[in-house]
């Protein structure tokens, strides 16, 4: 299929700074072009002043949490752990093959509306054999790329954790050097033993680890406290600080965990709508960007707008630090690092000549100057507002005018109603578990 983008605005995010250029694109046999490779398109695209950039990535979703919305869970939760054992661990333990189908198409979906084609998601489910497959088929057909991962913790017994860890370890060797990997995914400190820890490591080679760290202050606190040391010391000790992990939360870290991760080529992926949600403490990205560590965002399963993580995180920083003057600099760095991380798994960045085309095309035409100076102002006061219009990969219009090309699933779509209320009834039955 022959496609030709005319009149938008380029967004190129670099090593330490972004490039607007106003020019056409062109992309034949779904790879890129600035120069016309064909005499006629099968499709054209008017973009006159809209803004065009690389397919963004959620760098830590919760896919499982899709059908959680009106859970009969029992509230107050009074504290976190009373949040997780009463939602979240019901939950995950309640879900079988067909919720995270059906959860994995939605998410899908509602990742391309918001121009997200890249996907990092740490899954739990009820269920842990060829599970992670089951969901990369459903990104792969959507057409989404990213890694996925099985939460490993102590909390369901021996016969879990082995099988956990096994499915993480299968996946991720099958998945190598594909368009979605997999990763080691461990729950938190607080939810594994040393002797657990060290299985983990003595199985999964190399693999990058994505893991939460210091979401509440029971994670630091227990660690301390039975440990003697921070978090990020303890998962060090195990050889678990690996090139290309992604650390999320990361709260109330010691100066030695900060030391720790800034010599090591991880990531930090904040969620900060998730913490302010749950009414817990946010790790100050202002210093974590300023220290050098690479920090972008994800959702946390709270939505699917990594356009609305950035402004959430921009604006939070500010207040967290009592400081007007902040926001530039961290804003530049979320959005470059999120790139950085996509490429970090040999993912194509989408719009450089000659590699495969992943493109998100946002609604936004600017009233003002816009260039590669003035994108930041416009990114943060605008861009972060609008709604995306296009998405395309490789050869495939994803998002067609506002609209999901794609209708795949639909007899599950079609029983969702029937398929939440049978997960509702088993989380009914699961309650107490924890």
């Amino acid at each position: 299929m022959n496609i030709e983008i005319l009149g938008a605005f380029i967004v190129h995010p670099q090593d330490e700074t972004t490039v607007v250029e106003k020019k056409n694109v062109y992309i034949k046999d779904g790879i890129i072009h600035y120069k016309k490779p064909f005499e006629k398109a099968d499709k054209t695209i008017d973009t006159k002043g809209k803004i065009l950039f690389p397919g963004l990535v959620n760098a830590h979703h919760h896919i499982y949490s899709t059908l959680s919305k009106g859970v009969p869970c029992d509230v107050p939760f009074n504290n976190f752990m009373g949040n997780l054992k009463n939602l979240w661990w019901t939950l995950d333990h309640s879900l079988n093959k067909e919720d995270m189908i059906l959860s994995t198409a939605i998410a899908c979906k509602d990742s391309i509306k918001h121009g997200v084609t890249t996907v990092f998601d740490h899954h739990i489910s009820g269920y842990t054999e060829n599970s992670l497959s089951d969901m990369a088929e459903v990104f792969d057909a959507y057409g989404v790329s990213g890694t996925l991962a099985f939460e490993i913790s102590d909390r369901n017994g021996e016969e879990f954790f082995q099988k956990s860890l096994d499915e993480n370890i299968r996946f991720a060797k099958d998945q190598k050097g594909k368009s979605v990997q997999g990763m080691i995914g461990l729950h938190a400190s607080f939810t594994l033993s040393d002797t657990s820890l060290q299985k983990i490591a003595d199985a999964s080679e190399d693999f990058p680890v994505h893991v939460h760290v210091a979401e509440g202050e029971i994670d630091g606190v227990q660690c301390q406290e039975k440990y003697g040391k921070g978090l990020i010391e303890r998962f060090d000790d195990f050889g678990l600080v690996r090139k290309n992990s992604l650390y999320i939360h990361c709260s109330n870290l010691t100066e030695k965990d900060l030391d720790i991760l800034k010599k090591r080529d991880i990531f930090i992926a904040q969620a900060v709508d998730s913490n302010m949600n749950n009414g817990l403490n946010i790790g100050n990205i202002s210093d974590f960007i300023s220290e050098g560590i690479k920090t972008t965002v994800g959702t946390d399963g709270m939505h699917p707008s990594t356009m609305k993580a950035f402004k959430n995180s921009m604006i939070f920083t500010k207040y967290l630090n009592k400081n007007c003057d902040l926001g530039y600099p961290e804003m530049n760095a979320l959005f470059l690092n999120n790139f950085k991380l996509k490429k970090a798994f040999g993912l194509p960045l989408g719009i450089i000549e000659g590699e495969a085309a992943d493109i998100a095309i946002f609604d936004y035409e600017p009233t003002t100057l816009f260039n590669s100076e003035q994108f930041l102002g416009h990114f943060i006061f605008g861009i972060t507002e609008s709604v995306c219009q296009y998405v395309i990969k490789k050869d495939e219009v994803l998002l067609d005018n506002y609209h999901v090309t794609k209708d795949l699933y639909g007899d599950l779509f079609e029983r969702s109603w029937e398929i939440s209320e049978n997960m509702f009834k088993r989380f009914e039955d699961n309650k107490g578990l924890y």
